[in-house]
């Protein structure tokens, strides 16, 4: 009877570890389960994610499209725009126009030649806390980057510096396409970036925008190697004042700023170098949908309807 009593205490035993393996291995498929449900959802929300941002891109364009009015200032529309519902989620637009900043293209031409906004970079720079040593050579390693004849034999210094770096690369060669090109650009480390970065542009050509300009670029924009500076920076800064109460919808809506006067302002920026429309922007929109998020970045340019990049991240 002993032996049968062992017999069924091991049996007892075995159903237990049974019992406990497939408790187990239940529990892990289970987990197992509830994660690739997760996945599954979180890749669905990223991806409606990602159409909504896509999709906020089109919608900016869109706004700026029907704004047809003859200036362009941050008070309008375009430029307060609300979070848009959508069913389950939201999309978050915010535009920027880019035409207020300085143009690192214009510092030269694509044959190496100097121009006259060199001495504008170098002015901006020393007006965003850059000493004028380093901002002179900052602004003669831009003009070696727009230079076309990287792919003839060395002849510039960069050529050799660009050729030493781990990995080694050539320099562009041509116009900046993005700010991002910075980080390979001779002397633009992360401080000088950051300090220069809420100033500057690149692309194409166009007058600054009076109505988006920091009171630095219009300082500094004066300069171009002979010119008289006829505005000190009390003077820009007056201008950024008077227009965040009142829009500049024409370039003589500057007589109305206290201290200015024609004669002056006139005179203070070369020739068509500056206007109050704005050109080029940048396109900022979020798609969010319950954990899912997705963000899309354009540069837009609005007479020609035109999305110069986009990235989406």
């Amino acid at each position: 009877m002993k032996a049968l009593a062992n017999q069924d205490g091991m049996a007892l035993l075995l159903v237990l570890v049974v019992v406990a393996l497939l408790s187990a291995l239940l529990t892990e498929f289970s987990f197992s389960t509830l994660v690739d449900l997760r996945a599954t959802e979180t890749f669905r929300d990223r991806t409606k994610a990602f159409y909504l941002a896509r999709g906020g891109v089109d919608a900016a364009r869109m706004i700026l499209q029907e704004d047809d009015n003859d200036y362009d200032h941050p008070s309008e529309f375009w430029a307060e725009l609300p979070s848009i519902p959508v069913e389950d989620g939201e999309v978050s637009l915010q535009i920027r126009d880019l035409t207020g900043r300085f143009n690192l293209n214009e510092i030269a031409d694509n044959n190496g030649n100097q121009l006259g906004s060199y001495h504008a970079f170098v002015a901006l720079c020393q007006e965003v806390g850059i000493e004028q040593g380093l901002a002179e050579d900052l602004g003669i390693y831009i003009r070696n980057w727009l230079n076309g004849t990287r792919n003839q034999p060395a002849t510039l210094d960069d050529d050799n510096y660009y050729a030493q770096q781990q990995p080694p690369y050539l320099r562009g060669g041509a116009d900046l396409e993005s700010l991002a090109d910075l980080k390979l650009v001779r002397g633009f480390d992360r401080d000088v970036r950051e300090k220069l970065l809420p100033y500057i542009r690149v692309g194409e050509k166009f007058p600054i925008n009076l109505n988006t300009a920091s009171a630095e670029v219009l300082y500094a924009s004066q300069h171009d190697g002979a010119r008289q500076i006829l505005l000190d920076l009390a003077d820009t800064e007056e201008i950024v004042s008077y227009r965040q109460q009142t829009p500049f919808s024409e370039l003589n809506d500057l007589d109305s700023v206290p201290g200015l006067d024609r004669q002056r302002w006139s005179a203070a920026w070369p020739a068509n170098s500056v206007g109050v429309k704005g050109e080029i922007y940048q396109i900022s929109s979020t798609g969010r949908i319950n954990q899912g998020t997705r963000e899309a970045q354009a540069s837009y340019l609005k007479n020609g309807d035109k999305i110069v990049s986009l990235k989406v991240e």
